[in-house]
């Protein structure tokens, strides 16, 4: 008897679901492509626990008769193309015929239809017909999903947490609304309305919807067109940037797909503008000839190929740096506490007086040097015993918050006498030994590196409060995952208290923490947290130590003064390992006497 032979219709829906229906917002995807294929111009979507329990979506689209609701849990059946021909020239979001028996396979299925006139309601059971009944229904269709991977245990116990599995909805259905702007979404979670659209077609609402009215205003319209291509979009300013490419939102043809090469090309034209680890936030379709793009590379159709790759990823380059060039690149001081429009605290803020009292003895204590010619000003720990004089710039709450502990001045290696700055950039100094050459942004990175390392390793958060709190505002879909994460936040000394329905406020920091932008460091460690899976504590505060490290560092061409220099080198040698920055590079180069005369050639 042979080994090969034909697999039962249940069996291979379940083969196929394993590649359509991965988790619930596979199944959210199909469903609602499904509507706006038939025209609808209201989806209403209803999760309960995070799909695990039910998805329901419900649409005003065209809806079906009987026989093609009959015929729509077979596979490969489909309205949408009728032969080869139309495979190459596709204008709906489905059209393989599979994703409906696929669902149908792994939980139960409940289908209620109608035209208009009179409705249908079947219900199948894992890929098992129950039942089918006449229904009153208006114009339109909707599906019930529940029992999901109940009869795929292997398949079952994969899915994520609640809200991990509701942010992957939330954040399919932003996506759909964003590329759907005259359709009208409305997302409920266990009864509660999450996320709604207006449906009025302006796309700049929507992205004030998922971003904030603040990020809005700073996009900038995008418009480019060729003989193949037509692109519109929004692209943000360059002082609005997020900390990953998951901002950068592709559109083909009105299908959310995730294509590297037009990613890309928005993200290096702002390459001369962004930081390395910050990037901007764009919403950009490309309409193009069906006959010139194929979506039918993968069964989640989230991959796409164009016959004009490269003329289109020029476009997109050149249109999106043209774009940013005739704007105003500016950066605009922004008051933190009106930046984003969307919160309106009610934040009362301390009087902080002058203390005239001197420094303590032997406690480390942070003051400001005089600024240099640049405007910079260099913020470092002295130690008191070095002056004697009043700190007039200590600043001391009316209710002062806990001063730091008493540290052990650590004794320096060696003692080198600084001399004198080159190009703002290296310090040059001296002892009986030789000359010391010192990269001043090393040195400071490594003094930082072992500051913040003491400091977490010793778990070390004494608060002080901020003067003006710190606001965030999240798309629903990050703020889900950020309330199962954000307690690993508080192990880096961040507290992120709900403000509003889907922002953060942070109302104070560890006392330790000084001259860096609050703002950045936040959000690069709130970033951080949301978007990698497999992070533990000591990697988060490995994370912030480098980050505070390299932000609180003295940047090239900052001009110092004599007593900020010897203040680099002690500090630098008080390091337990000041020969290298926390990356590797070399802090300080060596010459010695005797390297030196050989160089003049006073010695053989």
């Amino acid at each position: 008897m042979g080994k090969i032979r034909q697999l039962d219709d249940i069996l291979s829906n379940k083969i196929a679901a394993g590649e359509v229906v991965e988790r619930p917002s596979s199944v959210v995807k199909e469903l609602v492509e499904n509507s706006i294929d038939a025209g609808a111009s209201k989806i209403d979507i209803f999760i309960e626990d995070g799909g695990m329990q039910k998805i329901k979506v419900c649409d005003n689209g065209e809806g079906m008769e009987a026989v093609d609701a009959h015929l729509c849990f077979s596979r490969h059946a489909t309205s949408k193309i009728k032969d080869d021909r139309d495979l190459f020239n596709i204008m709906t979001l489905g059209f393989r015929g599979e994703a409906i028996p696929s669902i149908a396979s792994v939980s139960r299925f409940d289908l209620r239809t109608s035209t208009g006139l009179q409705g249908t309601s079947i219900v199948y059971e894992f890929g098992k017909y129950q039942q089918e009944e006449v229904c009153d229904l208006p114009k339109g269709t909707q599906i019930t999903v529940t029992k999901l991977f109940q009869n795929v245990p292997a398949r079952l116990k994969y899915l994520k947490s609640v809200n991990s599995e509701f942010a992957a909805i939330h954040q399919y259905v932003e996506r759909m609304a964003l590329a759907y702007p005259k359709i009208a979404f409305h997302l409920y979670h266990n009864d509660k309305a999450i996320f709604q659209t207006n449906g009025k077609g302006q796309l700049l609402e929507v992205i004030a919807n998922m971003y904030g009215i603040a990020t809005a205003k700073n996009m900038l319209p995008l418009h480019l067109q060729t003989d193949e291509f037509q692109i519109d979009g929004y692209i943000s300013k360059i002082d609005t940037s997020r900390a990953s490419k998951a901002n950068i939102i592709t559109l083909v043809n009105h299908r959310y797909v995730k294509n590297v090469m037009s990613i890309d090309a928005i993200n290096n034209a702002y390459r001369s503008y962004l930081a390395d680890n910050r990037y901007p936030i764009a919403v950009v379709n490309i309409e193009v000839d069906p006959y010139l793009v194929d979506v039918n590379v993968h069964p989640s159709k989230l991959e796409v190929r164009f016959s004009k790759e490269y003329e289109l990823r020029d476009l997109i380059y050149n249109g999106v740096s043209e774009t940013l060039r005739q704007v105003d690149l500016t950066y605009e001081a922004k008051n933190k506490q009106t930046e984003r429009e969307t919160f309106k605290p009610q934040l009362d803020q301390m009087t902080l007086p002058i203390s005239e009292e001197p420094p303590i003895q032997e406690k480390t204590l942070w003051t400001q040097s005089a600024v240099s010619k640049d405007n910079h000003s260099v913020e470092e720990p002295v130690l008191a015993y070095q002056s004697q004089e009043v700190q007039q710039d200590v600043i001391i709450p009316e209710n002062p918050q806990p001063m730091m502990k008493e540290e052990k001045i650590k004794p320096i290696k060696e003692k080198i006498y600084a001399k004198v700055q080159i190009h703002g950039t290296y310090l040059i100094g001296e002892n009986e030994k030789g000359m010391y050459l010192v990269d001043q942004h090393a040195a400071q990175e490594r003094i930082n590196y072992e500051y913040y390392k003491d400091k977490f390793a010793n778990l070390d958060l004494t608060m002080q409060p901020l003067i003006v709190p710190l606001q965030f505002e999240y798309p629903m879909s990050e703020f889900l995952i950020l309330e199962e994460r954000k307690e690993m936040l508080e192990k880096v000394g961040i507290h992120l208290e709900v403000f509003g329905q889907h922002g953060y406020i942070v109302r104070s920091l560890p006392l330790w923490m000084k001259k860096i932008d609050e703002n950045v460091f936040v959000d690069e460690m709130i970033q951080e947290v949301l978007h990698k899976n497999h992070l533990d504590v000591v990697a988060l505060q490995d994370h912030a130590i480098a980050t505070l490290s390299c932000k609180a560092s003295l940047k090239a061409n900052t001009y110092l003064s004599q007593a900020d220099m010897q203040t680099i080198f002690d500090n630098l040698m008080r390091c337990d390992n000041p020969y290298v920055c926390p990356h590797g590079r070399p802090t300080i180069i060596f010459y010695s006497s005797y390297e030196l005369e050989k160089l003049f050639k006073r010695v053989v």
